[in-house]
């Protein structure tokens, strides 16, 4: 249920209400681990590993008491408090992705991430892939495919507009980059929700009333606004695409041309707020979905047996980990039945959202109906939408490969938390089209060109 009609929707403010210039200059945004933080790291990883149970490179389960920490403990505090309590957005720069295989260094990143609270199972109600983490503490975001629609359970190298994801704290972390595209953007929902309150009122409240979207036990109403009655904290929840393919659901209200154009808006004026960036190898990022929104632009992928461009095929190419955390901190959230239905529990602290409580409520096969519409061209990605945006495109195969060195403008100075160095990961990861590992310094042929530096632009 949403707000009653003859409430008043006010301006929000306060810290988590960033622009993308304010985020770059939180020292929290790009924090650099101490030699100590990293020593201690790598210690905690081999206490760790007599005790971890993988299923291939996915590690199970990692606690605290697995992976012990100190010095870093006193760091991971410190971005919890400005997670919930702050900005909703953090940064480590520089974790040594160079050093570990990617089975090792998912232990690390849920050793990490058990600090700050429970690590729940992934879940997604469109692309139901193990790959990407569906049912497991980690995924392994990357392009198994070109094209704008994901198909047959495979990740494609789409755009994705500003979204939540369904936890309270959404982490990512980069291995490698692609060739060309690929820029990970974040923007406060709380900034966008106030810009909207003084361009278009009417349009914001409609946000705050139930709209339908799609999630793996069928398809449930929430409003992508809400405000908790008694603590006052705001939520928002959004993914233009669960609540594009409700669309072609039976029985599903339409939307009107006005809800239509209020989620175009929270995109338009995201992308114009907040902070897009190219996330290089080492970089950690924890984003809190009640506070703010994430996206990406397509990228550059080819086929396994594109030997010209091999650099960006599946086993080369864009590759990020990603874990969903219930931080021991976290806020309420409104007592609706539909929040009950999707978190599995408003009480805050408490291990929520993921796939637990779809499996609760009883998984369903996607929509039959919904399936055809994209099979024979009645649906398309996006497609309800008015707006199209730079970034889209997947189709980069034509247009030269930059190397790109520097994440900011030149006229820009460069924060102190903001490290300058070239990361290893890049070439470390990289194989020939023969499955062979090259040298560090001395990365493939056709691929030299797209190693990159490890600094961010604004």
């Amino acid at each position: 249920m949403g707000i009653s009609q003859d409430a008043i929707v006010k301006q929000i403010g306060g810290r988590a209400a960033w622009t993308g210039k304010e985020l770059h200059k939180n020292p929290y945004w790009g924090a650099v681990l101490s030699e100590d933080e990293l020593n201690e790291l790598d210690a905690a990883l081999r206490h760790a590993l007599p005790d971890v149970e993988f299923d291939g490179e996915v590690p199970q389960k990692v606690t605290q008491e697995m992976f012990p920490l100190d010095v870093m403990k006193r760091r991971i505090n410190g971005l919890s408090e400005e997670l919930e309590n702050g900005s909703g957005a953090v940064m480590i720069a520089n974790m040594p992705v160079a050093k570990y295989s990617i089975a090792h260094l998912s232990v690390i990143y849920l050793g990490i991430c058990a600090y700050i609270g429970h690590v729940v199972h992934q879940s997604s109600a469109g692309l139901r892939s193990k790959s990407r983490g569906y049912g497991q503490p980690v995924g392994h975001v990357r392009a198994e495919m070109k094209g704008k629609t994901p198909k047959d359970g495979k990740q494609s190298n789409n755009y994705f507009r500003l979204h939540t994801d369904r936890c309270d704290v959404i982490s990512l972390l980069s291995v490698r980059t692609a060739s060309k595209g690929g820029e990970a953007r974040v923007s406060s929902a709380v900034a966008i929700h106030d810009a909207m309150l003084e361009r278009a009122p009417e349009l914001v409240r409609l946000l705050y009333q139930p709209i339908p979207r799609i999630w793996e036990a069928g398809v449930t109403s929430l409003p992508i606004f809400a405000i908790h009655p008694e603590t006052g904290s705001f939520t928002t929840q959004i993914s233009p695409s669960y609540i594009e393919n409700a669309q072609y659901v039976n029985g599903v209200r339409k939307l009107s041309g006005d809800e239509i154009e209020a989620i175009d808006l929270i995109e338009e004026i995201g992308l114009e707020l907040g902070h897009q960036f190219l996330q290089m190898p080492g970089q950690l990022t924890f984003l809190n979905n009640h506070l703010v929104y994430h996206g990406r632009t397509a990228w550059k992928f080819c086929e396994m047996e594109d030997l010209q461009n091999c650099r960006d095929n599946v086993e080369n190419g864009r590759l990020l980990l990603r874990a969903w955390v219930s931080p021991f901190n976290s806020r309420a959230l409104p007592p609706t039945p539909e929040m009950h239905r999707l978190w599995g529990t408003v009480e805050g602290g408490a291990p929520r959202g993921g796939l637990d409580p779809a499996e609760k409520e009883g998984i369903v096969a996607k929509p039959q109906e919904l399936i055809d519409a994209y099979a024979t061209g009645k649906a398309d990605y996006y497609g309800i939408y008015s707006r199209t945006f730079k970034g889209e495109d997947v189709d980069l195969l034509d247009e030269p490969c930059e190397a790109r060195s520097s994440n900011m403008p030149a006229d820009e100075p460069r924060s102190s938390n903001m490290p300058s160095r070239r990361e290893g990961a890049a070439a470390r990861t990289l194989r020939n089209c023969n499955g062979a590992q090259p040298p560090m310094a001395q990365p493939i042929a056709n691929c030299a060109q797209h190693l990159q530096t490890g600094s961010l632009r604004m």
